[in-house]
């Protein structure tokens, strides 16, 4: 494995949640318009799809479902609220909630990024038809209008980063933020995990575009490599294995700190995943 990403799988099932304040029909004719040519919808199919049914859309040879569910969403939302800085009150908004959305396609004919953009293109039109209140895509949950927002930057400057990827955070006792991604995966690329003295800002940040550019450009950073936000800030990466007990699965780990409070393995374990040394 030597650090690098597995091999892009060619079956990959995304699966997105709309939490609704209550259930409300959908306007095929009008989705088809907006974004049909985007994401390749037949537009034959549609005299047959009834707006309160289950939706099945086939798009260029993928079938699209989306199921209707008339009741709360049953699982608990604690883990992924904890980490939506951006969202504060997620889980008392969310319990208004009264019925959910869960659309899925595997867009097979895609590669991961391009999957991950037509369910994009796909979840912002229903957000502009049904009273969405949140969204939980993977592990990452958003609110309506910082979705709609991530959407419009994203056709002018970059990626989504935060509607796809969590970043999980803790404080240490010296004032240091253990970080770690989950969502990397989905894509076919390593996790980011580092401990950082910088302020928190400049590390997500940092993180973000990181992961961002490895979403954008593969796998690109080798073990060893440095990156920064400027010219002037040369931060190595290492491919190692992830700090977290029992994960053998290799990372990205950014030196952001001399002195850690956490312990990289060591040894043959980690001379497997890439960096032998000690971070």
């Amino acid at each position: 494995m030597n650090g690098q990403e597995e091999p892009p799988k060619k079956f990959r099932m995304i699966t997105t949640i709309l939490f609704l304040e209550h259930l409300s029909p959908i306007d095929y004719k009008c989705l088809a318009e907006r974004i049909g040519d985007a994401i390749g919808l037949d537009p034959g199919q549609l005299d047959g799809q009834k707006p309160d049914a289950p939706m099945v859309l086939s798009a260029n040879g993928d079938l699209i479902f989306g199921l209707n569910m008339d009741f709360p969403y049953p699982d608990p939302l604690h883990n992924p609220a904890q980490f939506a800085h951006w969202w504060p009150n997620a889980l008392s908004d969310i319990a208004r909630s009264k019925s959910h959305f869960i659309v899925s396609c595997s867009w097979q004919k895609h590669s991961r990024l391009e999957a991950h953009m037509r369910q994009l293109i796909l979840v912002r039109e229903l957000i502009e038809q049904l009273p969405v209140i949140g969204v939980l895509w993977g592990s990452s949950l958003t609110q309506t209008d910082i979705f709609k927002r991530e959407f419009t930057s994203t056709q002018e400057d970059g990626l989504p980063f935060s509607l796809w990827i969590l970043i999980q955070y803790s404080k240490q006792p010296n004032g240091n933020f253990l970080i770690s991604t989950l969502g990397m995966r989905d894509f076919g690329a390593m996790e980011i995990e580092t401990e950082s003295n910088l302020p928190w800002d400049q590390t997500f940040d940092l993180v973000g575009n990181v992961g961002s550019y490895i979403l954008a450009k593969g796998p690109v950073i080798k073990d060893g490599d440095t990156i920064g936000l400027s010219e002037e800030q040369k931060i190595r990466v290492r491919h190692t294995r992830s700090f977290r007990p029992g994960d053998n699965t290799p990372v990205y780990w950014l030196e952001l700190t001399e002195q850690p409070t956490v312990s990289k393995p060591q040894g043959i374990f980690s001379k497997l995943f890439g960096s032998g040394t000690r971070h």
